[in-house]
């Protein structure tokens, strides 16, 4: 992935995701598919690269853009933390019947 630095804005190829955090109190993702659930101490967000849970403090979300796959959060991050697409229900069935 090449990141255009010779002017303040950055110029993302279309479909990479990337997280930027500032301080711990901000996040910025693209290639968001959806938000599976949320609340003010965890968000589980579905994106290009796998499920993606943020845990913290007074997490909200400030920007939502769906057809862009853009999501920015406030708030105290804690953890992060990837996890395959596939969750323990489906991979249970896979097993039994797969």
């Amino acid at each position: 992935m090449q990141i255009q630095t010779d002017s303040p804005t950055y110029a993302i190829p279309s479909g990479d995701h990337v997280v930027t955090m500032r301080n711990r109190k901000r996040m910025d993702l693209t290639s968001v598919k959806s938000i599976d659930r949320f609340d003010q101490e965890e968000f589980l967000v579905r994106t290009s690269q796998g499920l993606l849970q943020i845990r913290g403090e007074e997490l909200r979300i400030v920007h939502l853009d769906v057809d862009k796959g853009l999501l920015t959060l406030e708030g105290t991050v804690t953890t992060i933390q990837y996890d395959e697409e596939e969750t323990g229900s489906r991979n249970f069935l896979h097993k039994l019947f797969g």
